[in-house]
């Protein structure tokens, strides 16, 4: 039975494909609830599981995740020679719905990153943090296991260790490699970049808790989160003439298709201001 195949597809999910814990976690979870609901000894089990999954009220990028799964499990059992190819054309397609994501404007970001008092050691850790995450558009994840060594200031870039293990270099802007340098002569004994005094690195709540507590302080009504940075970090370098395939390179983006839609959304912000700007745009 294909059940009997779950550890073999996850251990080459694992070394084979470099998935994270996060990923190989939910590939796990997502097929054994598969097994569970199908039973898969039946004909038409694909299509019960994707009637069971369309009605327990999971979001839409929950449920193409889920088939996405499902299609990857079939692709290793077709490849390893476990059943027949034709399986994959029972499982159904979805489309998720394009959701352009939320953009910082570039004075908000500088308002916020006034916020930090330098003069003090927490204070320039968290304009630290903050620079970086706008800067370089790291994820989250990347930016609490980056470690002093991870930055090179002769060449003005810092090296990142994103999914799949894969390691990127991104650029240092001028503002962020001075702060990253006055930072740097405060927490020369570090482990990591940013650590807790138990010599732990930061978590991403603790992240999420420091952008939290700036964001409070804005009188404006923003929603901001670490993701946010990340956003506008693409975003605004598409507006700035950035191409489509150096952002991809820069987010660690392994499909193009991934950075695409900051594309539409730095399209849709420059003909808003082509329309505001022509004297016949508002006509």
């Amino acid at each position: 039975m294909l059940v009997r195949k779950l550890s073999l597809f996850l251990s080459y999910c694992r070394s084979e494909c470099s998935f994270s814990h996060h990923t190989c976690s939910a590939y796990e979870s997502d097929l054994k609830q598969f097994f569970s609901v199908s039973k898969f000894d039946e004909s038409d089990s694909l299509s019960l599981y994707y009637n069971w999954v369309s009605n327990q009220g999971f979001a839409p990028k929950t449920i193409h995740r889920k088939l996405a799964c499902l299609r990857s499990f079939f692709q290793f059992c077709i490849r390893e020679g476990y059943c027949e190819a034709g399986i994959l054309l029972e499982i159904p397609r979805y489309s998720v719905p394009v959701r352009l994501p939320y953009v910082l404007d570039a004075h908000v970001i500088d308002r916020l990153l006034t916020f930090p008092d330098v003069s003090t050691k927490k204070g320039l850790r968290d304009r630290v943090l903050l620079e970086l995450l706008y800067s370089t558009g790291i994820r989250v994840s990347e930016c609490v296991f980056l470690k002093p060594s991870h930055i090179d200031f002769v060449d003005g870039v810092i090296s990142v260790l994103g999914k799949g293990h894969k390691q990127r270099l991104i650029p240092l802007t001028t503002r962020s490699q001075h702060f990253l340098s006055l930072y740097l002569s405060e927490f020369n004994d570090q482990t990591w970049l940013f650590q807790v005094s138990s010599k732990k690195s930061f978590s991403r709540f603790t992240v999420y808790s420091i952008v939290k507590r700036y964001v409070d302080r804005m009188s404006q009504d923003v929603s901001i989160s670490p993701h946010s940075f990340r956003h506008a970090f693409a975003t605004h370098l598409l507006e700035g003439g950035a191409r489509l395939r150096d952002v991809q390179l820069l987010l660690g983006h392994r499909h193009l298709s991934s950075s695409q839609v900051y594309s539409h959304v730095a399209t849709s912000t420059i003909k808003n201001k082509f329309l505001q700007a022509h004297p016949r745009g508002m006509a």
